[in-house]
């Protein structure tokens, strides 16, 4: 007869930082801050890592509890650990997005200014956001930009028939047509 070990469950921690309450890994999935100092190339330490990419971000210390990203993500919309990964005006658009990346294995939600959720800008009209957690992030891009043409359009369906088509096909596998 085996006996099954107890599982063990997951030191919770609060984060110093932002306050976030989260289980397991090496730092705050929220605002970056680690729970140890880990080394920088320059042979310095830094106790923040990006959110998106894990990686140290080395220098001055981030200001407030905003969400800490390295040079490459500096610029992604992060909010509590979910990253901006498209944007468009047509919620249709943005919930076909959605619904791929999620047939794809990807946690995505779609967020917009009806949700009352974020700040409306002097020139956007009605944004709509999907967005994923932070550590899908990668994959959630190339996935989009696995679907995207020439031209910046994302489609994950025949323009023709509508049928969904693999990345790298150059034409409709039902209809024939041709592909961006």
């Amino acid at each position: 007869m085996s006996v099954e070990s107890p599982e063990i469950p997951e030191q919770a921690f609060q984060c110093e930082r932002c306050g976030a309450e989260y289980a397991g890994g090496e730092g705050c999935p929220i605002c970056g801050l680690l729970r140890a100092p880990v080394a920088c190339e320059d042979g310095s330490q830094t106790n923040f890592r990006c959110v998106i990419c894990e990686a140290p971000v080395c220098g001055s210390e981030p200001e407030g509890t905003r969400p800490v990203t390295c040079q490459l993500h500096e610029g992604i919309p992060v909010m509590e650990a979910w990253a901006q990964v498209y944007t468009t005006s047509d919620e249709i658009e943005a919930g076909l997005i959605v619904q791929n990346l999620q047939s794809e294995g990807v946690d995505a939600q779609l967020f917009s200014q009806k949700d009352g959720i974020f700040p409306v800008d002097l020139g956007e009209l009605a944004i709509v956001r999907v967005m994923v957690p932070t550590w899908e992030y990668e994959g959630a891009i190339e996935i989009i930009r696995a679907h995207m043409d020439t031209s910046g359009e994302v489609s994950f369906a025949c323009p023709a028939c509508g049928e969904a088509y693999e990345p790298g096909d150059t034409a409709c596998t039902s209809c024939g047509a041709p592909l961006g």
